[in-house]
């Protein structure tokens, strides 16, 4: 992959990192505090915000595949997305911000996978642990840089939070002009109508995708839980972005370092250290009480939301023919939206029905059979 098309890919990567971050860290306080929702409907609140977000990843899949517009899609949607972002500052109630923000995030969703699958596309063999690894920084560097958006919101509010994340979103469109695109000719490419859209992909990338859905649901409940109690002893905005922004600084060279692992000592493994590394941050949110805990939880979930995402789209693209790449990454990507959707869905009422120190006991043990299913994946490296 040349190296203009790798720096465009992560430039627009990291805007929408860092905009997602910052409003996925704050959306919960803001239905809660300002718009009158209760920790229950928070967390379904954002269950439908990712549900958006699942959708718009498997439309991806569908439109790379079946068209193979991949520059054009992306470039108009991020300029509509800008002003779905814009508007979000500007709605009076819970309701219309539940469904505005599902818009966005659907929108993000295709925009997100477009970018990955012409990632895919463009890597060679030899260099995709390391590119995936490049590319999944953006999710922990977009994480320190969304503290900002507290920073924000402690200075002017919530609604020139909405305006500076739109106006720094300008930069997708025009990122989206200056892509390079490929298509794969249609001969050949493998008809999927034969067996259905999944025909084709094998069983150990289904393995991979149930290990993926498992650990980032346990994750989102993590993420969910560490907001709601931080909320709840008195932290300001910025102390609540902080964590997320600490979790994301210390991904940074654990993803670099993680994706050229993975090209010389297999992914999977790899895969297994960061789900335990997220069962650990589940159990050290239990008894946390300070702000260098609540870090330290963050940086353990990390693992999971940052540094397997790269590993784990490398080892999608090992897994599944080029042909039927936009289906593979597209659906990775949204097992992890999906787990965000059950997590967050979920998260509120288990604390609120029995307590926090046994869903996030729950959520443990849930890490750790994603790391049973990724057991038996065989990877033909060849």
């Amino acid at each position: 992959m040349s190296k203009r098309q790798l720096a465009l890919l992560f430039t627009s990567n990291l805007v929408m990192m860092t905009v997602g971050g910052g409003i996925a860290s704050l959306a919960p306080v803001y239905a809660i505090d300002r718009l009158g929702a209760d920790p229950g409907a928070a967390g379904l609140f954002m269950s439908f915000a990712f549900f958006g977000l699942a959708a718009g990843t498997l439309a991806a899949g569908w439109l790379s595949d079946r068209f193979q517009h991949r520059k054009v899609f992306f470039t108009a949607i991020t300029v509509v997305d800008c002003v779905v972002i814009w508007l979000m500052g500007r709605l009076p109630t819970f309701t219309h911000l539940a469904v505005v923000m599902a818009l966005d995030w659907f929108l993000g969703g295709i925009a997100l996978t477009m970018l990955s699958i012409l990632a895919g596309l463009f890597a060679a063999p030899s260099e995709r642990g390391r590119v995936f690894g490049i590319l999944s920084l953006t999710g922990s560097l977009g994480a320190l840089l969304s503290m900002g958006a507290g920073v924000i919101v402690d200075w002017q509010g919530y609604r020139a939070m909405f305006t500076a994340a739109a106006l720094a979103s300008l930069c997708n469109p025009l990122v989206g002009l200056l892509l390079k695109d490929k298509t794969v000719a249609r001969s050949e490419r493998k008809d999927a109508s034969s067996g259905g859209w999944l025909a084709g992909l094998g069983g150990s990338f289904f393995l991979l995708l149930a290990g993926r859905l498992a650990a980032t649901a346990a994750q989102f409940v993590g993420a969910l839980s560490r907001t709601l109690v931080m909320d709840e002893m008195g932290f300001t905005a910025t102390e609540i972005t902080s964590a997320a922004a600490v979790g994301g600084a210390v991904a940074l060279g654990l993803s670099l370092l993680a994706g050229w692992l993975s090209d010389r000592v297999g992914r999977k493994w790899l895969l297994a250290v960061c789900y335990f590394g997220g069962a650990a941050g589940l159990v050290v949110l239990v008894t946390a009480t300070s702000l260098a805990h609540f870090w330290t939880v963050a940086i353990l979930l990390s693992l999971i939301g940052y540094v397997a995402s790269g590993i784990g789209s490398a080892l999608v693209t090992d897994l599944v023919p080029q042909e039927s790449l936009g289906r593979g990454l597209s659906l990775f990507s949204a097992m992890g939206w999906i787990g965000g959707i059950v997590g967050y869905a979920s998260t509120g009422y288990a604390i609120e029905g029995i307590g926090l120190a046994l869903t996030m006991v729950a959520g443990a043990l849930v890490t750790l059979a994603a790391v049973a299913l990724l057991v038996p994946i065989h990877v033909d490296r060849g």
